[in-house]
């Protein structure tokens, strides 16, 4: 039945496009958070495959939680803690599987055979070093000083994706430095 004055709405077209603005929200978040989620996660677990995956998986659950982000501030720390609890949960599930490989040690000295100028030669093995060092820490002290370093996060957004207070943050972040400088003292680098 139609009211005189009132508009009849059409609740398919309505439902359409709630929809459509879903979609275009989620097409923007994915935009502007893909590549920056895809390098942390790349970061944590060292494995562009592994990280591809983990990435995947933290969109799909943004998707369907989409409707749960009240706050347009928040998104990126909402964002950062689903990436950041798919990434633990995969490393949980894959510290289980032990994989098959060769009988020569992981971490074997051997030459870097490719060519290329010195400077290229000498970036990618600080590159190596750097990265061994931060593979060495801790996981939580490793996330801490990707959120605060490389994803310029503050303190109040780490917590936020963490799940800490700020004091417990700075405390974290502080030992974590710390962690790091005996880890890359260990791979060579002087004080």
């Amino acid at each position: 039945m139609v009211v005189p004055g009132r508009i009849a709405w059409d609740a398919p077209a309505v439902s359409r496009r709630a929809v459509d603005t879903r979609e275009a929200e989620f097409a923007q978040l994915f935009e502007e958070f893909s590549a920056p989620i895809f390098n942390y996660v790349l970061r944590m677990v060292t494995d562009a495959d592994r990280a591809a995956d983990i990435t995947q998986d933290t969109f799909i659950k943004a998707y369907r939680k989409l409707d749960t982000v009240t706050d347009a501030t928040s998104t990126r720390s909402w964002l950062y803690r689903i990436a950041t609890n798919t990434a633990i949960d995969d490393m949980r599930r894959r510290r289980n599987v032990t994989p098959m490989g060769t009988d020569e040690p992981a971490f074997a000295n051997r030459p870097d055979h490719r060519p290329g100028p010195e400077a290229q030669v000498m970036a990618s093995t600080l590159d190596e070093r750097v990265q061994r060092a931060l593979m060495a820490l801790r996981p939580n002290h490793r996330q801490c000083l990707l959120l605060s370093d490389l994803e310029d996060m503050s303190a109040q957004q780490i917590g936020e994706v963490m799940g800490l207070s700020y004091g417990a943050v700075r405390t974290l972040l502080c030992r974590a430095r710390g962690e790091m400088r005996r880890a890359l003292a260990a791979e060579g680098f002087a004080r």
